[in-house]
Parts: structure tokens; C-alpha cells; sequence
């Protein structure tokens, strides 16, 4: 009977043990779930955007990419906690089945005993049984006898009462579980249909888009000469605002606290948009579409919905406002030896020379003809590109 007692708690303390780290596991995937939603509901709403255009543009293509990976981690997801689940459900199936045996024995158990009580009654009362000892010490021996006697039978329907509790507790919980996991396959079921339905819809756009390689190849060209129209204007305005430096000083900020306050802050600065994704990544890439080219890219694009205001990332000082063709509007702050650059932009909020706070709103984002809202962003050390992708917050 020990043995068995010390075999219920062991199984007891190792549901508890895998209970405690399921459930951690559980919250840490919902916490993760509901990121995956909220990036979804991002990417839905700007491809709603870009859907108000009949035209089939790489920017459309972005957003169905960005929605199918968002989709394809979600599903990951559920697939994660379906797995805690089930490990849940097969521990508790083995508890239920060793409660149920412990049951079947401690009820055997009682039932011989009030068996064995039975007929020790029927032959011999406790009275006589007692009174009828040789000595004072087998009457003693027989009292205390019959009294432990009493005691395990109590215990034993403690027992009983226990294990039983146990069992409806773990029944219980097994068919919460089991709807959980239903709720959870459903789930999953549901998000794969829509994830091959976004890549139907995939299939359709590099179809369509294959069929205007022209208009493409035209496109990479324009978008290049911007980008280097870009990197003579902020290589002129680092030139000439550290020859300004060097001859006069600048007395509206402090710039060597603004430089290390920028350092410090690598990969913890929020982003310049306040929702969206990145849809064309630092560096040189293969085109989406056109086979063996290659697009390059000073910063990063950050796709997001329309209307959406730009703030600058830190503390600093607006070098320069100009507009460049391809980039529309574009904002370039000073912070000592750094600079960051936003383009495409409207509405500007701030001009030449104006002292700029972290998190201070500089313009409103241009929406394009295609739907496509679209932020260009880089960062520079003075003369060299840094790729923003390390400075800001990972979403």
C-alpha cells in the first residue's frame, strides 16, 4: 500500500510539474498569437489599400508575401500548442487509467475488510474479544488491535475518497483540454484554407506581373536613379556640414551627447512609422519577379497604411528639406555623427534647421497612384550606410 501511495503522488507531482510547464508554454504561444493577429490585421488593412488599385504592382505582391509568412507562422504556432495539448491529453489519459486502477483496488481492499469485520462479528463480538484475554497485555494487544484496525479502515475510505476526487478532477479537466484542442484544429484548419487561397492569389499577381517585365525593367531604373539622386544629396550635406563644423562649431545642439545617446540606443529605437512591414530589406536582393537582376537598396522600405504620419527616431536637427523625383519629399536629421534619412514624404511638419525631438511626428506619408504607401528610411555613419533593420525594435 505504501508503495502504491508513493506511485499516485509521484504521477500527481509529474502532472503538476508538466501542468505548471504547459501552461507556461500556452501563455507564451498565446502572447505569440496574438502578435501573429495584430501583424495580420496590419497587412490586411494595407492590402485592402492597395486593392482599391486595378493594378498589379510588386508593392501588392509585397503585402500578399508579408500576409503569407504571417499566416505561415501563426499556423506554426498552432501547431506548437496543439502538440503542448496533446502531450497534455496522453499524460492525463495514462493518470486517468492508474486513478482508476488505485480505485479498483482500494475499493477490493475495503470490501474484504468489511467482509473479514462481518464475520469476525458474527462469530465473536469486540467486547467478548477483548474481555476474553489471559492477561492484562493481550487485552491490551487486542484492544490496540482493533482500534488500528478501525483507524486503516477509515483511512482507507479517505482514500478512496481522494483518489476519487483525483479521477473526476482529471476527467474534467482531460475534456476542457480535449475542446481546447478541437478549438485549436479548427483554428488551424481555417488559417490553412486562407493561406492557399493568399497563395492562389500569389500565383495570379507573378503571373500578371511577369507579363509586364517592361514596366518593371522601367520601374528598377527610375527607382535607381532616385536612390542615387538620395545618396548625392546626404554625401553634399555631410560634406558641408562637417566643413561647417570644423570652421564655425554648432552651438543648437550638443553633438558628441547626441552621437553616444544614438549609439546607446542600437536596436532599441521605435519605429519611424507606427505600424507596417518591411518590404524591401538593406542590401542588394534578386528582383521578386525579373530572373538574374538585381535591386539594391541604401535603407530600407517600410510599407504601411495610408495617412500614416513619419516621426523622427531620436534627437536631432533637420540638415535639409528637399524633394527629389521617385522620392517625392524628403527630411534628413543631423545627430552628430550620424544621420537619418525619411523620403516620400507630404506635409512636412518641419523645415531647415529646426530642432527635432525623438518621437516628434515630421510628416505624413505619400500615397501612391498603385495604393502603395510606402516610407524610404536609412541611416547613415557619416559617409557609410548602416542598414536600419539593426537600429530599430524587432517586430
Amino acid at each position: 500500500m505504501l508503495l502504491r501511495k508513493f506511485n499516485y503522488f509521484l504521477t500527481i507531482l509529474l502532472l503538476y510539474s508538466f501542468n505548471q510547464y504547459s501552461q507556461q508554454s500556452r501563455s507564451s504561444l498565446e502572447k505569440e498569437r496574438d502578435v501573429n493577429l495584430v501583424k495580420i490585421q496590419e497587412a490586411e488593412t494595407i492590402l485592402k489599400e492597395t486593392e482599391k488599385s486595378k493594378n498589379i504592382t510588386v508593392g501588392k505582391l509585397n503585402v500578399i508575401n508579408k500576409q503569407i509568412r504571417n499566416r505561415q507562422s501563426l499556423i506554426s504556432n498552432l501547431r506548437s500548442d496543439i502538440k503542448v495539448q496533446s502531450d497534455e491529453i496522453i499524460l492525463i489519459r495514462n493518470l486517468i487509467i492508474s486513478l482508476k486502477r488505485d480505485l479498483r483496488i482500494l475499493n477490493n481492499e475495503y470490501s474484504d475488510m468489511i467482509y473479514s469485520s462481518y464475520k469476525s462479528r458474527s462469530s465473536l463480538d469486540k467486547l467478548t474479544y477483548i474481555f476474553s484475554s489471559k492477561d492484562y497485555n493481550q487485552m491490551f494487544r487486542r484492544f490496540n488491535y482493533i482500534f488500528q484496525y478501525s483507524k486503516f479502515r477509515k483511512n482507507q475510505i479517505i482514500e478512496i475518497n481522494k483518489v476519487y476526487e483525483e479521477l473526476e478532477y482529471q476527467e474534467n479537466n482531460l475534456s476542457d483540454i480535449n475542446k481546447k484542442q478541437k478549438k485549436l484544429l479548427d483554428d488551424e484548419l481555417s488559417e490553412n484554407n486562407k493561406l492557399q487561397k493568399l497563395k492562389g492569389r500569389q500565383r495570379k499577381i507573378i503571373s500578371d506581373l511577369n507579363k509586364k517585365q517592361r514596366n518593371l525593367r522601367k520601374e528598377i531604373a527610375e527607382r535607381k536613379v532616385a536612390l542615387e539622386n538620395l545618396d548625392k544629396l546626404i554625401r553634399d550635406i555631410i560634406r558641408r556640414e562637417k566643413e561647417a563644423l570644423l570652421k564655425n562649431g554648432d552651438d543648437d545642439i550638443n553633438l558628441l551627447e547626441i552621437t553616444e545617446g544614438f549609439e546607446a540606443n542600437i536596436g532599441k529605437f521605435e519605429w519611424p512609422v507606427k505600424s507596417g512591414f518591411i518590404s524591401n530589406k538593406f542590401g542588394e536582393h534578386p528582383h521578386p519577379i525579373i530572373k538574374n537582376i538585381k535591386v539594391k537598396n541604401d535603407g530600407i522600405d517600410i510599407q504601411t497604411s495610408k495617412s500614416s504620419q513619419v516621426h523622427a527616431i531620436y534627437d536631432g536637427k533637420v540638415s535639409t528639406v528637399a524633394f527629389i523625383p521617385g522620392m517625392n519629399n524628403v527630411v534628413i536629421i543631423n545627430h552628430g555623427e550620424y544621420y537619418t534619412l525619411y523620403a516620400k514624404l507630404k506635409n512636412l511638419k518641419v523645415q531647415k534647421g529646426d530642432i527635432i525631438s525623438e518621437k516628434q511626428v515630421i510628416a505624413d506619408l505619400v500615397t501612391n497612384n498603385d495604393g502603395i504607401t510606402q516610407l524610404q528610411f536609412q541611416i547613415w555613419k557619416n559617409n557609410i550606410k548602416l542598414n536600419p533593420e539593426n537600429w530599430i525594435i524587432k517586430k
